[in-house]
């Protein structure tokens, strides 16, 4: 037999600290964790509320953008974008920045999933200008089966109000989108957004502003056009709540290539919905907001593309650029199948 080893001699023990109690897990079901969210806004909630909240959108927003299509609709999907849609809309001031510090939770795993196209070099002002014109024209809504039936086609009057109902939700808010997206920029490119701003605003008549031309019409046909109105469709939420991220984005590449979708693409569909809703003998002093429209979103078209030549300037802020355009363009496009299928169901009925 071997002799044994000489044990080594036992370290003394040292007293340990009392270990924490474990934390609770942070429920996994989407609509707890929508809970745990909207309980950090509770009245008098502590400041760990809040970083439980936090958590909790983070968790739900790796449950949404894990799964293949970022897009579903799934119930992660529609809880996330419902929490989202409610913490934007949410008008008190005295929540605004802890709801922002919430959401960027979700901005954060939203970004990282967006792939960006591969843009080896940067390219020229002029190039990139024609670049994004080609892409946004590729993507226009214009081409969609809704768009097609309702511009090119026989809808009926009901048909189109469903459309117009939706045109609401996507105009409304567009003053706190620019209002957003000029906050934290110097002054040379604010001033910018601001012109775009004050025009938005109806210039010296409040009375013009474009949100009230548009419930003007609204109005007149009956139709539902309330400031606090919440829209109901997940596509849409999804769609809304893009736009908003956008403008918040520490790099302005996002927010200015929604902002140009959103001024390159309309003169065309106002003019679309300013001819059908004259079709459908609207008188003209309701259609003011797409009348206006026609022409001066043309204008505020060029000076976004102007400030975006002096902004997006890098390889990696172009491509951003073209990856934030296709996204909102590919959401606008679920929207406009959701509002379609819309639009088809009132022939059911």
């Amino acid at each position: 037999m071997s002799p044994q080893r000489p044990q080594r001699p036992q370290r003394p023990q040292t007293p340990q600290s009392p270990q924490r109690p474990p934390s609770p897990q942070t429920p996994q079901r989407p609509h707890d964790l929508a809970a745990l969210a909207r309980a950090a806004l509770a009245p008098g909630a502590p400041a760990a509320a809040a970083a439980r909240g936090r958590d909790a959108i983070d968790a739900l927003a790796r449950r949404v953008f894990g799964e293949p299509d970022t897009g579903s609709t799934s119930d992660a999907a529609a809880v996330y974008h419902g929490l989202l849609w409610d913490l934007h809309a949410d008008p008190d001031h005295r929540t605004y920045a802890l709801r922002w510090w919430l959401a960027s939770a979700g901005y954060a795993v939203e970004e990282a999933a967006i792939p960006a196209p591969p843009l080896p070099a940067p390219l020229a002002p002029a190039d990139f200008a024609q670049r994004i014109r080609d892409e946004q024209s590729a993507l226009s809504g214009l081409a969609h089966p809704m768009s097609q039936h309702l511009f090119a086609g026989e809808p009926t009057r009901r048909e189109f109000e469903v459309y117009l109902r939706h045109h609401w939700h996507r105009s409304r808010l567009f003053f706190r989108e620019l209002t957003e997206l000029s906050l934290g920029r110097p002054l040379a490119e604010a001033s910018v957004l601001f012109r775009n701003l004050y025009d938005e605003g109806g210039g010296e008549d409040p009375a013009g502003a474009h949100p009230f031309l548009l419930q003007r019409l609204l109005r007149h046909l009956g139709l539902p056009c309330g400031f606090a109105d919440r829209p109901e469709l997940p596509e849409a939420q999804a769609y809304l709540n893009n736009r908003i991220r956008c403008a918040r984005a520490q790099n302005p590449a996002w927010g200015l290539a929604v902002l140009f979708s959103l001024e390159y693409g309309t003169p065309a569909t106002h003019g679309n919905i300013y001819r059908l809703l004259r079709r459908f003998d609207v008188p003209e002093d309701a259609c003011e907001f797409h009348r206006l429209h026609m022409t001066a979103d043309i204008e505020h078209a060029e000076e976004t593309i102007g400030l975006i030549a002096e902004v997006v300037r890098g390889a990696d802020d172009q491509a951003l650029f073209l990856a934030s355009l296709r996204h909102h363009r590919g959401l606008g496009r679920r929207y406009f199948d959701a509002i379609w299928r819309e639009i088809q169901g009132t022939r059911a009925t």
